[in-house]
């Protein structure tokens, strides 16, 4: 029943944007033109960071390996798995106290909670539901109440390949107390959708480094509901859930950000309702792992 519910109400959007779509299109377009040049502005700061603790959740569906190869259409495939995001967080160091937490979702069909407890984390059980962000979501909700603190949400489809990046990014997040959410790969369009020239840029969800307070503040404004909750409708669930995290924390006036494989990091926003940021944006307009020779990597700040 909650499948077919999710079906139709993906179903209903793709009507009505195919409806309506000439006017979509123009406002697109609109959207482009009345951008602004200016630098971007800081209008809003992050809650102060209380805690001397990291939270970081690494998600995992129960059927995959331990080590496995990722394919994404269009996308260099690259050998990723949880193994390698548990050594990835046992060796970086980082100056507050890292918590690792592994949720697994279907973990009846998981093979290797032996090798995972082997890392001294926490594992629970979480529904599918939501898929990724069943595993945020049941995160979130038992750290909520913690101090302010920094969190890692995470799964396991990152590139294998090991980086030197936690002290870096948590500093960066420090000194930019505008930005919301660090990530490591952004998409610059919501690809499910009629509208081929939307300007939608958003960070994917296999990593973001935000606070608990910003989580909060994101869940409070979709309804006290966390983004995804529940979906599992693949293509709803992106739009719900990994574009509604970014686009909600936009709206409440901060900046994100995305590090880049030459060790930079590009912050975007919008400087007023009007502004979607078209005409600062510098990246690739499209979905950036499509041109990576190493896609979904944690990129070293430097």
């Amino acid at each position: 029943m909650i499948n077919n519910y999710y079906k139709l109400k993906f179903l209903l959007i793709m009507i009505y944007e195919l409806v309506f779509l000439p006017i979509l299109m123009i406002y697109e377009e609109y959207k482009k033109i009345v951008s602004s040049r200016k630098p971007l502005n800081v209008t809003k700061r992050r809650e102060i960071v209380q805690n001397k603790r990291i939270f970081i959740n690494i998600h995992e569906w129960g059927g995959y390996d331990y080590e496995r190869k990722k394919e994404i259409k269009g996308v260099i495939p690259f050998k990723c798995g949880l193994k390698h995001q548990l050594e990835r967080f046992k060796n970086n160091q980082c100056k507050y106290e890292k918590v690792i937490n592994v949720t697994i979702s279907e973990i009846e069909k998981f093979k290797y909670l032996d090798q995972v407890k082997e890392y001294g984390c926490n594992v629970e059980s979480v529904s599918n539901k939501g898929m990724d962000f069943s595993g945020y979501e049941y995160f979130y909700n038992n750290v909520k109440y913690e101090p302010n603190a920094f969190v890692i949400l995470t799964n396991s489809s990152v590139h294998k390949e090991q980086t030197i990046f936690l002290n870096t990014y948590v500093q960066y997040m420090e000194r930019n107390t505008d930005v919301a959410i660090l990530g490591v790969s952004y998409c610059a369009k919501r690809m499910q959708t009629l509208v081929r020239n939307n300007f939608t840029p958003h960070l994917q969800s296999f990593f973001l480094l935000t606070t608990i307070k910003v989580l909060e503040e994101i869940v409070e404004a979709n309804g006290n509901k966390f983004p995804g909750s529940g979906i599992n409708h693949k293509l709803l669930l992106i739009r719900e859930g990994e574009i509604k995290i970014s686009r909600i924390a936009l709206k409440l006036g901060y900046n994100l950000a995305v590090t880049q494989h030459d060790g930079s990091v590009f912050k975007f926003g919008q400087n007023s309702a009007t502004d979607n940021g078209w005409k600062r944006w510098t990246l690739k307009k499209t979905d950036v792992r499509l041109f990576l020779k190493k896609p979904n990597l944690i990129n070293e700040i430097t």
